[in-house]
């Protein structure tokens, strides 16, 4: 691949890779996958553990990172196909559930975690669903998740405005063609103009191009987007577990997303979490998109600091407002 731009190379300086071996029957030909992940901060600090969505990666929180500075510790990871991450193709099955065993492995194996905010964008929703409901179905827990933080993701697919492009790359027929020919530069320039605001900047395009096309990344999206049929067929169990969870959450939404409208988080809100008996606040960006962390990174900054019960940076100057609406 080519040398990503300064800021994106930064990134991928700080992280380490482990090993990673697919949970899945389908996949036990495949040799144990390199992982990227990062963590920055003080250890002492309080834990985030931070899940990208599609088809982006970790990169996604460098802005966040930043405004959060040394009060936390931030970690987070490329999940299998994305990012810096292995993109393995011939078959094999990338896999909500497989990616959410990731996440708990690596915080309870690898990181050591007692206890941390799960914070979770895009697909890395329903990663985080999914590890949420074991979570609360299993006994003695290895671990605490203090706080459950959820940015914007299509979390309620029939309420979803998937693009042109994605409903091209899930159809088994299209998919593979269309993935086989498009290019990191040719996604980034489309997510570019769609799904951040304002529209990123050339500095900003190159490093999700060049990180796009990080082991040939744009053949698997294909595979990759086939988490859509996943998540259809999951999302109501997992969100009823999200209405029974004892977890403090926050949805926290950009308002100008064309993808993942408001009208999934209301939905959320006011089906299964605004009434439960666990605490639940739900927040709105007027000025975001999809990409909140990116468009608005020292407002979600303020946001997460007031989830996680630490001081609360000023944001009153800003000429965008978050608002409480519940």
């Amino acid at each position: 691949m080519e040398h990503p731009p300064r800021e994106a190379a930064a990134w991928s300086q700080h992280g380490r890779y482990i090993k990673w071996k697919s949970t899945l029957p389908e996949n036990s030909s495949f040799d144990p996958l390199s992982i990227f992940t990062v963590c920055l901060g003080r250890t002492s600090a309080p834990a985030i553990l931070a899940i990208h969505g599609y088809p982006t990666s970790s990169y996604d929180f460098a802005r966040l990172v930043a405004s959060l500075g040394e009060d936390v510790f931030f970690c987070a990871l490329d999940t299998p196909g994305h990012g810096f991450s292995d993109k393995p193709r011939r078959g094999y099955h990338y896999s909500l559930f497989d990616d959410a065993r990731l996440v708990d492995y690596l915080a309870s194996d690898i990181l050591g975690l007692e206890e941390f905010t799960l914070l979770t964008h895009d697909r890395g929703d329903s990663v985080g669903l999914a590890l949420l409901q074991s979570y609360g179905e299993r006994g003695p827990r290895p671990y605490r998740i203090r706080h459950q933080v959820i940015t914007n993701g299509n979390i309620y697919l029939p309420l979803a405005r998937l693009t042109r492009g994605q409903k091209l790359l899930l159809n088994p027929f299209t998919g593979p063609i269309v993935a086989s020919l498009t290019s990191g530069r040719r996604m980034a320039e489309t997510m570019a103009s769609l799904t951040y605001t304002p529209r990123l900047g050339e500095e900003d395009l190159d490093a999700l191009a060049t990180i796009l096309d990080y082991q040939c990344g744009t053949k698997v999206q294909h595979d990759l987007i086939k988490y859509l049929n996943e998540r259809r067929a999951n999302e109501a169990a997992w969100l009823e577990a999200l209405g029974r969870s004892d977890v403090p959450a926050t949805l926290i939404w950009g308002e100008l997303d064309p993808v993942a409208p408001t009208r999934v988080a209301d939905y959320v809100w006011t089906s299964y979490l605004r009434a439960r008996k666990t605490p639940a606040r739900y927040w709105r960006i007027p000025c975001a998109n999809h990409y909140l962390q990116v468009d608005q990174p020292e407002i979600l900054a303020a946001l997460v600091r007031d989830a996680m019960g630490l001081p609360r940076t000023d944001v009153q100057a800003s000429s965008c407002r978050p608002y409480l609406v519940g």
